[in-house]
């Protein structure tokens, strides 16, 4: 929610809004303001407050939604159930409170009771009435609205995207989605059985027999339907059994060891392998190898994150409009060797491959293969990363601070602040290849 729902008084945060005109009709009041309860004090900046007001303002747009006759019956009852949720309730659906007992419905209502008494306004309110009582009916959610229904649902994940992820998720999730329609059928999501997803696991496991694809690629696509179901599954409160949707992944679905260089291919590829592409890409790979960062990461950086000032010259992983692919993705790695000299050719970043790692790893796949320095079809730009676990492994680095430096989680309780950009530094060291 954008901050200008936001205003200071009395030292504390306030959801402040004009009623839009569309909902004047049904709200009396030509404005809200109400507190979320955070200091000013302890949120300078109001990012705490922000969140809170988003909170605040979805519950009240859905409360207006409610007090007129939407013609959108989805969005009717995923308000019915945030209002609901709000009062502490579980949304009942009118078939659900009709077999209900009475004294349950009653219970349900007593949360209406404000200081022993009825609440006379929360009765009158049309929206609290549906919520509490269930005047929505559950709409038939058709697998063809997956991907819609899957998106509101994924709000906050998608604002994190850069515009690249976005378009790679979105592709990802539709392709999936529409594969599932043409080979179930197009029906409803509470209709959905195990059989249907069994069926669909056997698809794509006839095709990995034929050859056609690999299991990694088959599972891929399995694991982005089957998310979809269980997100929008829990959101509209289908009732579908979480069973339907296990062991459905295929066998060997990471098809293998990953291909990996060794120290003699990337000192091939430094010195005959980066001549004759562009700038930005070469000095891309030149990091890559001295870092083991994603290519993707590198080609992202933004100036700030690039600091080659400090003691230890390090760049920082961070979001910066992007998504991080995991929460410990984030980190900071320092600059070594061919890495060091690379990023001070480019002080404030990549522009050409900014957003674009597609892009460079098409390009750099393309030119590598036209030298013949790929030692097998599996490998690529990619396999520097796994290449520089190795590297570290050689040296004896401890395997957290492997972890560390690639952006893996580890399982192990994290106690004080980690790794210095010194103690970092001493293991890229050893690693580090020749400069000219």
């Amino acid at each position: 929610m954008p901050k200008d729902y936001l205003t200071e008084r009395k030292g504390h945060w306030q959801f402040y809004r004009r009623v839009p005109k569309r909902y004047a009709t049904v709200e009396p009041r030509p404005h809200l303001m109400l507190t979320t309860g955070i200091a000013v004090a302890d949120d300078p900046k109001g990012v705490q407050a922000a969140r809170v007001a988003a909170q605040i303002n979805q519950h009240v747009e859905a409360t207006w939604r409610l007090r007129t006759e939407g013609d959108n019956p989805k969005q009717s009852y995923a308000d019915a159930v945030l209002v609901a949720r709000k009062l502490g309730l579980d949304y009942l659906s009118p078939v659900e409170a009709a077999q209900k007992e009475i004294n349950a419905l009653l219970l349900r209502i007593e949360t209406l009771v404000k200081d022993g008494r009825p609440d006379v306004e929360a009765i009158a309110d049309k929206a609290t009435r549906k919520a509490v009582l269930g005047g929505i009916a559950k709409p038939r959610v058709m697998l063809s609205d997956l991907l819609m229904e899957y998106e509101a649902a994924s709000k906050s994940d998608m604002a994190a995207m850069s515009v690249n992820q976005l378009r790679k998720w979105r592709n990802a999730k539709k392709a999936a989605a529409d594969h599932f329609v043409k080979v179930r059928g197009d029906k409803a999501l509470s209709d959905l059985s195990r059989t249907d997803f069994t069926e669909y696991s056997d698809h794509w496991e006839a095709r990995v027999i034929a050859g056609e694809i690999n299991a990694g690629t088959a599972n891929k696509a399995i694991s982005h339907l089957t998310g979809m179901v269980r997100t929008v599954n829990r959101r509209m409160r289908l009732g579908l059994d979480p069973s339907i949707f296990t062991e459905t992944r295929i066998a060997g679905g990471r098809d293998g060891k990953r291909a990996t260089f060794t120290v003699e291919n990337i000192r091939s590829i430094l010195a005959n392998g980066l001549d004759g592409l562009n700038d930005e890409a070469a000095d891309i790979i030149r990091v890559v190898v001295e870092t083991g960062a994603r290519p993707g990461e590198i080609a992202s950086l933004s100036p700030s994150r690039i600091r080659l000032d400090e003691p230890v010259p390090h760049i920082e992983i961070a979001a910066d409009g992007r998504k991080t692919k995991t929460e410990s993705s984030k980190r900071t790695i320092p600059l070594v060797g061919v890495a060091l000299e690379a990023m001070r050719r480019h002080p404030s970043g990549f522009p050409r491959y900014n957003d674009k790692g597609d892009n460079l790893s098409a390009a750099v796949l393309k030119f590598w293969r036209s030298r013949d320095l790929l030692p097998t079809p599996d490998h690529t730009v990619y396999s520097l990363r796994h290449a520089f676990k190795d590297r570290l492994r050689a040296v004896e680095a401890p395997e957290e601070m492997v972890d560390a430096l690639m952006g893996h989680s580890n399982p192990k309780p994290d106690y004080g602040n980690g790794y210095t950009l010194e103690a970092k530094r001493k293991f890229l060291r050893k690693i580090a290849m020749p400069t000219r």
